[in-house]
């Protein structure tokens, strides 16, 4: 997938998600998290298009190092455009998408201005060998919803997973989601975890 795409992709999830605080963020700060996946060869993002529309898309992510983690380095990529956000829309700090975030946060903004790049380089260039590859994102425009789409992006992120040497997938999803774990559930992923707040699935693909 071209960088010149990633504009489209984002499109495409703020007509999905459209009250997730993402979205309220904007279009800039989206597409910057969106260019994440393409940012590092352990991370891919794909998309389904139709009459020159995206109508789904899906990214995974697998860990180079411990400590690497998916929600950390999206924020950290897209840091810059969060801020701006909020500078622009300041009631979007008391969203409760991020008040669940504000720890994680903190511990980011710490990392990007005191950590050491050239330690990270380094940690990076020595990516250690991993058989679990997330599930980040995915999303079905809702005039798409129950026509194979979301099955179709299944397939192709089981197919690209096991490209990259998986065994297994995982992802994590709201407990109130009800929707999307039963879909989950059709596709044969089982439940790892549960809390009040989500639930953590996984598949084996081998």
């Amino acid at each position: 997938m071209r960088s010149s795409q990633v504009k489209d992709v984002s499109t495409c999830h703020q007509e999905c998600f459209a009250d997730s605080l993402s979205s309220k963020f904007g279009l800039t700060y989206t597409q910057k998290t969106f260019e994440w996946f393409l940012a590092a060869e352990n991370r891919f993002l794909f998309y389904i298009e139709s009459q020159d529309r995206v109508i789904g898309y899906c990214g995974g992510f697998k860990s180079a190092f411990p400590g690497d983690g998916s929600t950390s380095g999206m924020l950290q990529y897209a840091m810059k455009e969060a801020i701006m956000a909020i500078i622009k829309k300041p009631h979007l700090i008391f969203h409760q998408e991020l008040r669940r975030r504000y720890p994680l946060i903190a511990k980011n903004i710490f990392k990007k201005i005191f950590r050491n790049k050239r330690i990270e380089m380094t940690a990076i260039d020595h990516v250690t060998p991993n058989s679990k590859i997330g599930l980040v994102v995915i999303g079905v425009h809702p005039d798409y919803r129950g026509k194979g789409v979301f099955e179709l992006l299944m397939k192709n992120f089981e197919e690209e997973s096991k490209k990259r040497g998986a065994e297994k997938i995982i992802l994590s999803v709201k407990s109130s989601n009800a929707r999307a774990i039963a879909a989950y559930k059709k596709s044969d992923w089982q439940i790892a975890s549960q809390t009040k707040k989500d639930i953590d699935m996984f598949k084996i693909i081998v």
